[in-house]
C-alpha cells in the first residue's frame, strides 16, 4: 500500500469514527428523551437507529467533500448558492434512500418497526431540512479547513521570504565589511613601509591569510567561534607587528565553545575598533581583552580595551553593522551592549543563542 493510499484510508476511517461518535451520543440522547416524555425506545433500538442514520452520512461525506472542493473557487454567489442547494437536495435523497435500504435490510418488515413501510417518502418529507443543514455544515468545514491551509501556507511563504530577505541583507552587510577591514589593514601596513620594509613584507603575507579566510567564510552567514578567533588572531598579528609592546592581548575563552556558531566576520571589526580607536592613540598603549563564556543557553562574547574610552557613542561601520546583522539573524534573541567613559576604556558585550 502506497503512502497516498494509507493517507486516504486514514481519512476515511477518521470520517467513520467521527460519525460513529455522533451516532452514539445521539442514541443516548434519544434514549434519555424517553424518560422526559418523549417516544420511548430501548437503548439497543436507539443505538441501531442512530448508527443506520449516521452511517449513511459517513458513506456520503466523501462525496460532499468532493463537491465542496469543486466549487471552492467559485466567485459568483448566485451560482454557488444554486449549485450547493441542488447538491444538498441530491444528497438528501441519497441519504434517505440509503437509510431506507439499510433499515429494511435489518428490520425487514417487522410489525414493531413501522418506519420500514414508506420510509423513503416519510424521511424526505420530515427530515429534508436536517439533511440540508448537515450538508451545509460539511461544506462549511471543508471550506474552513481549506481557508486555514491557505492562510498557513501564506504565513509559511511569508516567513520564508522574510528569512531570505534577512539573509540577503546580512550578506550585503558582510560585503560592506570586506573592503572596510581591507582598507584599514592596508593603511596599517603602509605606515610601516618607510621604517621597516621587512616587517611590512611579512604583514602583506598576513594580509593574504586574512583575505583567504574572508573568502572562505563567505560560504555561510555563520562560522564556528574557533574559526572567528583564528581570523581575529590573524588580524591582530598585523597590529602586534605595528604597535609592538604597546598592544597587549588577553584571551579568556571558556572550554567547549569552539564549535558554537556565531555570525561570520563579527569579532574582527569590534577588535579593530578597540585597537585603532582605544589603544593605538595612547603612547603607552593598552590591553585588549577577548572573552567568551556561556550564559545559560546563550553565549556571551566581550571585546574590551582599557584605552581612551569615549564620552559619546558613535556607531560606525563596525558597531552599526554588527548590531544590524545580529538583529537580522536572531531577532529579539540577541543583544549588543556598549559600556564606555572617557579614560575608562570601551567594552562591547554580545549575547547570542548557543
Amino acid at each position: 500500500m502506497t503512502a497516498a493510499h494509507r493517507q486516504r484510508l486514514v481519512r476515511y476511517l477518521g470520517i467513520w469514527a467521527a460519525w460513529l461518535a455522533v451516532a452514539v451520543v445521539t442514541a443516548f440522547q434519544t434514549y434519555a428523551a424517553g424518560f422526559a416524555g418523549g417516544p420511548k425506545l430501548a437503548l439497543g433500538q436507539a443505538l441501531v437507529n442512530g448508527l443506520i442514520w449516521y452511517s449513511a452520512w459517513a458513506a456520503l461525506t466523501p462525496g460532499v467533500v468532493s463537491v465542496a472542493r469543486a466549487f471552492a473557487d467559485e466567485r459568483r454567489l448566485g451560482r454557488l448558492l444554486v449549485s450547493h442547494l441542488a447538491f444538498g437536495l441530491l444528497f438528501a435523497v441519497l441519504h434517505a434512500a440509503l437509510y431506507s435500504v439499510v433499515n429494511a435490510m435489518i428490520y425487514v418488515r417487522a410489525p414493531w418497526a413501522p418506519w420500514s413501510n414508506g420510509l423513503l417518502i416519510t424521511k424526505l418529507a420530515t427530515s429534508i431540512h436536517v439533511h440540508l443543514m448537515i450538508y451545509a455544515l460539511l461544506v462549511a468545514i471543508v471550506l474552513g479547513a481549506r481557508a486555514y491551509r491557505t492562510m498557513r501556507d501564506r504565513e509559511v511563504a511569508a516567513a520564508r521570504l522574510e528569512a531570505q530577505l534577512a539573509e540577503a541583507e546580512t550578506a550585503a552587510l558582510r560585503a560592506q565589511l570586506q573592503p572596510h577591514f581591507l582598507f584599514n589593514t592596508l593603511n596599517a601596513i603602509s605606515a610601516l613601509v618607510p621604517d621597516d620594509p621587512i616587517v611590512a613584507q611579512r604583514l602583506i603575507a598576513r594580509l593574504g591569510d586574512l583575505l583567504r579566510l574572508s573568502i572562505d567564510q563567505r560560504r555561510s552567514q555563520h562560522s564556528a567561534l574557533a574559526d572567528e578567533l583564528d581570523f581575529t588572531d590573524t588580524y591582530l598579528a598585523i597590529e602586534e607587528a605595528r604597535l609592538g609592546e604597546r598592544l597587549r592581548i588577553v584571551r579568556a575563552i571558556a572550554p567547549g565553545l569552539e564549535t558554537v556558531q556565531v555570525p561570520a566576520l563579527l569579532l574582527q571589526p569590534l577588535v579593530e575598533n578597540a585597537v585603532r580607536h582605544g589603544i593605538a592613540p595612547l603612547i603607552e598603549g593598552g590591553t585588549l581583552t577577548i572573552e567568551a563564556k556561556p550564559a545559560g543557553d546563550m553565549l556571551r562574547i566581550s571585546i574590551a580595551d582599557n584605552g581612551k574610552g569615549a564620552g559619546a557613542i558613535r556607531e560606525g561601520v563596525g558597531l552599526g553593522n554588527a548590531r544590524l546583522r545580529l538583529r537580522h539573524l536572531y531577532g529579539e534573541l540577541q543583544s549588543l551592549e556598549i559600556d564606555t567613559a572617557p579614560g575608562e576604556g570601551f567594552r562591547v558585550t554580545i549575547l547570542v543563542p548557543q
